[in-house]
C-alpha cells in the first residue's frame, strides 16, 4: 500500500508553507502588547547599532570567499525549503514575492531579535543552539554555521554592554541584511 502524501510532498507544498509562515508571524503577533517596550529597549541600545557593519561585513567576507566552495557541498548545502521562511512563504518569486512582506518582517524582528539575545545569548552552548535552529526557518546548513561566529559577536556585546544592547546591534544586523537582500532583489 503507497501513501497518498510522503513527508516530502507535504512540506514541500505552498499550504505548508504558508501555514508555517503564518505560524511564525503569529507568535510575534502575540508580543503585540511588548512592542512599545521593545522599541525602547532598541532605543537603549542604539549606540551598538554601529556595530551592524561587523556581522555584516562578515557575511560578505562568506559569500565572497568561502559560499562558492560550500556551496558544493551537498551535506552542507541541504535546507528543507531552500530559502529563510522569513521573507515570505514566496519568496522563490524573486522581489515582487519578497515586497510585501517586508513590513511584517520588520515587525517580527522586533520581538524574535529580542527573544534570541534574552534566550540564546546565556552561554556558548545557546549561541550554537540558536544558530542551528535557523535550520528549521528553512535555511541552508552551511548557512546556519555562519550564525555561529555572528552569535559569539553578539553573545560578546551581551556580555560587556548588556541585552538591549546586543538586541539593537542584532536588529540593525538584520535591517542590513534586509536592505541587501531587498536592492540584490530588486537590481
Amino acid at each position: 500500500m503507497q501513501f497518498l502524501f510522503t513527508l516530502d510532498s507535504i512540506i514541500q507544498s505552498e499550504v505548508f508553507v504558508i501555514g508555517y509562515y503564518i505560524f511564525t508571524v503569529a507568535t510575534s503577533l502575540i508580543l503585540i502588547k511588548e512592542t512599545k517596550q521593545r522599541i525602547r529597549d532598541l532605543a537603549k541600545g542604539v549606540k551598538s547599532m554601529m556595530y551592524a557593519p561587523i556581522p555584516v561585513g562578515i557575511m560578505m567576507a562568506y559569500f565572497v570567499f568561502a559560499y562558492p566552495i560550500v556551496e558544493k557541498i551537498p551535506i552542507l548545502n541541504w535546507s528543507w525549503l531552500g530559502y529563510n521562511i522569513a521573507f515570505g512563504p514566496f519568496a522563490r518569486e524573486g522581489f515582487w514575492g519578497v515586497l510585501p512582506f517586508i513590513p511584517i518582517l520588520i515587525y517580527m524582528f522586533v520581538h524574535i531579535n529580542h527573544a534570541e539575545e534574552l534566550y540564546f545569548r546565556k552561554s556558548k552552548k545557546m549561541v550554537i543552539v540558536w544558530a542551528l535552529t535557523h535550520i528549521a526557518m528553512g535555511i541552508k546548513i552551511h548557512m546556519a554555521l555562519l550564525l555561529m561566529p555572528l552569535g559569539f559577536l553578539f553573545k560578546y556585546v551581551y556580555d560587556k554592554k548588556g541585552i538591549n544592547h546586543s538586541y539593537a546591534m542584532h536588529f540593525a544586523t538584520n535591517m542590513l541584511v534586509v536592505a541587501a537582500l531587498f536592492l540584490t532583489l530588486a537590481g
